[in-house]
């Protein structure tokens, strides 16, 4: 195989993700709460965050927790 050619590739999706993830910094929320909410219940703190910081966090997506905030 042309080395040069996969190494080229491998760069270009290494810089892909960091381009995503530069564009996109809390997919990862999005993804853990996805989980999260497996359970059933969204408005419950998952474990190890304080039920303050779980408010404060729905707080800032108010399109997914509305429920949870009023």
């Amino acid at each position: 195989m042309n080395w040069k050619i996969i190494s080229w590739i491998v760069l270009v999706v290494i810089l892909l993700g960091l381009m995503f993830y530069t564009f996109f910094p809390n997919i990862g929320y999005v993804v853990e709460d996805s989980f999260n909410s497996d359970n059933g219940d969204i408005c419950a703190a998952p474990d190890g965050v304080s039920q303050e910081d779980w408010k404060e966090h729905m707080g800032h997506h108010p399109n997914i927790y509305g429920s949870c905030l009023s």
